[in-house]
């Protein structure tokens, strides 16, 4: 599982940032959001727009579209704008089988600079520009090192670590895991299954999908198929091409609504669903931008609080602006980071946990007031 993040000269994070998905003393909701080794099992990421809140999710997705992208990754548009200096620095903890995997990089605007991996307190791998040393089980030294690839995704798809099983489930977390845009309705799977709800349903059938919705009480459930089994003809749809679609049915009715005339926000639930099935059955991170593009308040409260219960050691970093989900039945304050961007520090984090509210307080409420910064105070009086 993550356990922590630094950032430095990362886009809008000018200054050394850490972002810690450690439990901390809080005591409720401790079985459900808090994962082995005292890890959270997620963290909601809050604030105003164009604070840096999606660019804290995107760099775990740079690390994950290093290690097992297709294409080249830009590393020009991660570097911050608003300083001089010419790299940025990342660097992420791990904890997988109660050993600390601490990997740390150095980029510039256009190639690889540093590397560096610490297993269980031993630094086995690193790099300085074309050069490097591997040392799992016997040292090699390596001086034709690509300066747009990670020298750890050569290692791992040459050596497979030597078949070394705790580095191995560590990659198997990372490239089982999934990046969401609620708003744009786009999802990647680094382990390369398809997940998008088309492909999803072509290989398996609406069982699953229904069997969650209702669980949830969702009062509607699918089909998928080239034509709705509607009763009435008038309703009747079927695909000119054969093309297989999804159709909606609302509990106590006996019509099924082609999804070309269904709600925005059912598509964009049905787009969610394939990955955060796969998330809650498989150890994995579930990274989710825009969450609260198009959902019910309700619904969010509920998807978010089906993953804590049902997930074992996935985790779920999210975005979202609904205030509605800052409440400690839901969510601890450990697992809330507040995001605004100063003109001379750049993006600012506040942990909410760093005020100790308690279990009895709102938590929302506190967000709205400013206690946990991060809440936008726009103009709405206006006078010609």
């Amino acid at each position: 599982m993550l356990k922590k993040i630094k950032l430095d000269n990362y886009t809008t994070f000018t200054k050394p940032t850490e972002i810690d998905f450690s439990a901390t003393n809080y005591k409720f909701l401790e079985n459900e959001n808090v994962g082995r080794n005292k890890i959270l099992k997620g963290c909601l990421f809050v604030g105003e727009n164009a604070s840096g809140k999606t660019k804290i999710l995107k760099s775990i997705t740079l690390l994950l579209d290093l290690l097992f992208g297709n294409s080249e990754v830009d590393l020009i548009s991660n570097k911050s704008f608003y300083t001089n200096k010419p790299t940025y620095k990342l660097e992420y903890t791990f904890i997988e089988e109660e050993k600390e995997i601490i990997y740390l990089i150095e980029l510039s605007l256009n190639e690889i600079v540093s590397e560096k991996l610490i297993f269980d307190k031993q630094t086995i791998l690193e790099r300085l520009g074309n050069t490097a040393k591997f040392n799992l089980n016997d040292e090699k030294t390596f001086s034709d090192i690509s300066n747009k690839l990670l020298f750890l995704r050569r290692i791992y798809f040459d050596t497979n670590f030597y078949g070394n099983e705790i580095l191995n489930k560590w990659f198997e977390y990372m490239k089982k895991s999934v990046y969401i845009n609620c708003y744009y309705r786009t999802v990647f799977n680094y382990s390369g299954t398809n997940l998008l709800v088309h492909e999803y349903l072509n290989n398996n059938t609406v069982d699953a999908i229904n069997k969650f919705l209702e669980k949830i009480n969702y009062n509607q459930k699918i089909e998928y198929g080239t034509e709705t089994s509607n009763p009435n003809k008038k309703f009747f749809t079927k695909s000119n091409n054969n093309k297989k679609f999804i159709s909606f049915n609302k509990k106590g009715t006996d019509i099924y609504i082609p999804e070309m005339f269904e709600s925005t926000g059912n598509i964009t639930f049905m787009e969610l669903l394939p990955s955060f099935l796969h998330a809650i059955n498989n150890e994995c991170m579930i990274i989710i931008d825009e969450f609260s593009s198009g959902f019910h308040n309700e619904l969010e409260e509920c998807i978010i609080k089906y993953f804590f219960h049902y997930s074992k050691n996935s985790q779920l970093f999210f975005t979202s602006h609904s205030t509605n989900i800052l409440n400690n039945t839901l969510i601890r304050p450990d697992q809330i980071y507040s995001v605004s961007f100063d003109s001379k520090k750049g993006s600012v984090l506040k942990r909410f946990s760093e005020e100790m509210p308690r279990e009895s307080q709102n938590t929302e409420k506190m967000y709205l007031n400013g206690v946990f910064n991060g809440m936008p105070r726009y103009n709405k009086i206006f006078k010609d």
